[in-house]
């Protein structure tokens, strides 16, 4: 079977996969003197051993020429109440990092400061899947912020843990 014997419609595919909460993630990169970032739901772990990482992003994301093999990367896992930034990192034409609070980790690679956890390190391999970039990181440096519960995101509208967090 192939993708082009698939009924199932993009938009069913989003209802449906829409009901599956994720956290959301900045993707942060320094290229050449420039800050270059943006807000990615699709992120999970890869590998223990060694340490890694993977994250997709659209494959018409203006981002994309930044991201290849070997550049440095940081990945910010946004805490509850930084649904904003999330918002800022997904809109086109503004300065991303206008009024953001950052932290150069190796390599001079920018996360998040105040958000739930952060990795640092660069990406190994890109691959294709349909109409997605898929990226693989090696992860050099990782840290939480102890107690911060993460933004979650789910149907399209990000959820904050307000008083039900634990």
């Amino acid at each position: 079977m192939t993708c082009a014997d698939l009924t199932v419609t993009g938009e069913q595919l989003k209802e449906a996969v829409g009901t599956f909460p994720s956290g959301v993630t900045i993707v942060t990169t320094h290229d050449g003197g420039r800050d270059v970032g943006l807000t990615v739901s699709a992120f999970t772990s890869l590998s223990l051993e060694p340490a890694m990482v993977m994250f997709s992003v659209a494959s018409t994301s203006s981002s994309i020429p930044y991201l290849t093999a070997g550049a440095p990367v940081g990945i910010s896992v946004l805490a509850d109440g930084q649904g904003p930034l999330a918002r800022q990192f997904a809109t086109r034409g503004v300065d991303r990092f206008s009024g953001v609070d950052i932290i150069r980790r190796g390599r001079e690679v920018p996360v998040i400061d105040g958000s739930a956890a952060w990795f640092a390190g660069e990406i190994v391999d890109v691959f294709q899947g349909g109409d997605h970039a898929i990226f693989t990181v090696a992860v050099r440096e990782c840290g939480t912020g102890r107690g911060v519960q993460p933004l979650l995101y789910q149907r399209g509208r990000f959820h904050d843990w307000g008083s039900q967090g634990s």
